[in-house]
Parts: C-alpha cells; sequence; structure tokens
C-alpha cells in the first residue's frame, strides 16, 4: 500500500513535467478568475520551481487570469453594474478618483495586501480604467510575486507550506504599509478636489 509521502513525491514529480507546468498554469487561471485564493499557488510555485522559474510562472499566470477577469468584467458585468450603482450619490466622486488616480492608484493597489488581487481585477474591469494602465499595474505585482515564491522555496517539504506567511517579511510589511498610506492620502486628496470644485459650479 502507497504511503502518504509516496503520494507527495508523485505529486512533485507530474508537476515538475512540461505537462505538469501547463496544468499548475491553468489551475493558477482558474484560481484568479473564480476568486479563489492564490496565495498558496504562489507558495507551492516557488517550492516545486525555486524561485525564479516559479515567480515567472506565477506572473504569466496571475497576469492571464487577470486579463481574462477584466474583459469579462467589462463585457459582461460592466454595464449593469454602472447603471445600478449610478442610483448612489457617490457615484460621481468614484468615477473622478478614478480618472484622476488612474495607473498611480492601480500600482497602489497592487503593492497594497487590502486590496484583494482577484477582485480589483474585476473592479478595474468594471470601471473607467484602460486596460493599458491596467496591464502596467500588474507588473508592480512583481515583487509580492517573488517573496511568496522565495519563501515556497525555502520550505524543506510539502508540510511546511502550511507554516509560511509573507506578513513576518520586514520588507514587505513596511511596502505595503507605505502603499496603503499613499491610497488613502490620494483618495482624500481626489474627493476633496472634487468637493470643492462642485461647490464653486
Amino acid at each position: 500500500m502507497s504511503s502518504f509521502f509516496d503520494y507527495i513525491t508523485h505529486f512533485i514529480t507530474y508537476f515538475n513535467s512540461s505537462f505538469g507546468i501547463l496544468v499548475f498554469f491553468l489551475i493558477y487561471i482558474f484560481s484568479v478568475i473564480f476568486l479563489l485564493p492564490a496565495s498558496w499557488l504562489s507558495l507551492l510555485s516557488g517550492f516545486l520551481y525555486g524561485s525564479l522559474l516559479g515567480s515567472l510562472i506565477v506572473f504569466i499566470s496571475a497576469f492571464c487570469g487577470a486579463s481574462l477577469s477584466f474583459f469579462i468584467a467589462q463585457y459582461f458585468f460592466s454595464k449593469r453594474i454602472n447603471k445600478f450603482i449610478s442610483n448612489y450619490s457617490a457615484y460621481p466622486l468614484l468615477i473622478e478618483i478614478l480618472k484622476k488616480g488612474g495607473l498611480k492608484l492601480v500600482i497602489l493597489t497592487r503593492l497594497s495586501p487590502i486590496f484583494p488581487f482577484s477582485i480589483l481585477n474585476y473592479f478595474y474591469g468594471c470601471n473607467k480604467i484602460s486596460f493599458k494602465d491596467f496591464s502596467l499595474g500588474l507588473f508592480f505585482i512583481l515583487p509580492g510575486t517573488y517573496l511568496y515564491c522565495s519563501l515556497g522555496h525555502l520550505a524543506k517539504d510539502f508540510s511546511d507550506l502550511r507554516n509560511i506567511s509573507a506578513n513576518d517579511n520586514l520588507v514587505f510589511t513596511v511596502i505595503s504599509f507605505i502603499a496603503t498610506a499613499f491610497i488613502f492620502y490620494f483618495i482624500v486628496k481626489y474627493a476633496n478636489d472634487y468637493l470643492s470644485d462642485s461647490s464653486k459650479n
């Protein structure tokens, strides 16, 4: 009778093949589109493929999954959602904040952990963010991607992945804090600018 270790060994061997990488790639895209947690997959990628190759696989997978989510939201949900929320008085303010923030806000939200990656893809697809800004912003997930994959690569065995947390990394924490602080700063600034302009008119 095969032991659990034999199954894990077979699993690792399978995913280290070319076909296994393709399967991993598709699983990651599926996770992003269907709003499933993907951080553990990033750790697993680092464990299976190493820091550099693992980061490349995760980034390409995340980029494809995020782009598909963006276009799904844009073509299937955007009109319905915008029609629904346009009834709220805060809607023009949200549009103005996104318009003024543009690429700057997209980048900062990618660096801040308080904004879930998969939900952001749909949010930007439903709002007036260009795909150019959206796709450029995706490159700023690379620091976090490399961190997760590097932590996964440090795991001695499969069971170690459960105990790994990127939140314990000082650099990651500092970048996250600064990005989040700037997001709130710009939101307040753009909101005040909009309200000030509205009162003058």
